[in-house]
């Protein structure tokens, strides 16, 4: 059977996706659907379990987070600092995330 759709819950499993599959489009919280549908030939790797903050400094203005980290988790954290993204994030209450659609 064909699998269109990847979900890897570990960075071990989207190494692995990402070493076997020949096309991937990375997919997160589903908020863009015209760009996180895969064409034919192409699988969906959904990266909303591979989620949260890893590290924080904002004396440093730098965090690290996985990809299918919701906007609505970062946005706070920095405002909470009195920091913010360098852009205008899109669709972040509609379940947006940091590395995927």
């Amino acid at each position: 059977m064909y699998q269109s759709t990847l979900r890897p819950d570990t960075i071990e499993e989207l190494q692995e996706a990402v070493r076997r599959a020949v096309r991937l489009l990375p997919c997160g919280g589903g908020s863009k659907p015209g760009l996180s549908t895969p064409p034919a030939g192409v699988l969906s790797l959904d990266c909303s379990a591979l989620s949260g903050v890893i590290e924080y400094e904002p004396q440093e203005f730098t965090f690290t987070a996985h990809a299918g980290t919701p906007l609505a988790e970062v946005l706070p954290l920095l405002r909470s600092h009195g920091q913010y993204l360098p852009f205008d994030p899109l669709l972040s209450e509609h379940g947006a995330t940091l590395g995927a659609r």
